[in-house]
């Protein structure tokens, strides 16, 4: 007889719902990347959605699932998690300074001012980004040639 249920694997672990499938049945993902099983019997009762983040009381997958899907979920538990998701948003203005300033002109310098006034952001905000993103934006220094004294 084969074991359905390998207790000494069994773990409590969070896990993240990526989709619910149309047959009702959902897959999540725990802190590893590991895929992890739920049944549809499971979702309608725990009212699981997409993005939630649950903590799982996990077993290893049918030993036919096992190499694709490692884990099923026997039980979820609703948390809520404050994610921090500010980089998120610097990411996305990076990548509006970036195509911003590739649109304007790539080989014409800006201030960090015009790159705020390009971008529609505070200057204290594009300005450090600018500073920290070395790889993708040069510093120079610009010289005016002043009039003679007469």
């Amino acid at each position: 007889m084969t074991h359905v249920f390998d207790v000494s694997n069994t773990r409590k672990q969070q896990i993240m719902v990526e989709y619910i499938t149309e047959t009702g049945s959902g897959f999540a993902v725990n802190p590893e990347g590991e895929q992890v099983f739920m049944n549809k019997r499971l979702i309608d009762a725990m009212e699981v959605e997409p993005g939630n983040t649950y903590e799982a009381f996990l077993l290893p997958n049918y030993p036919d699932k096992r190499d694709q899907i490692p884990w099923r979920a026997m039980r979820v538990e609703p948390i809520q998690i404050d994610l921090d998701l500010n980089h998120v948003r610097l990411d996305s203005l990076i990548n509006r300074i970036v195509k911003w300033m590739s649109d304007s002109d790539p080989g014409i310098p800006f201030t960090a001012s015009e790159v705020a006034e390009g971008v529609d952001e505070e200057l204290e905000v594009v300005q450090p980004l600018l500073e920290m993103n070395q790889q993708l934006f040069l510093k120079t220094d610009a010289y005016v040639l002043l009039p003679a004294d007469k």
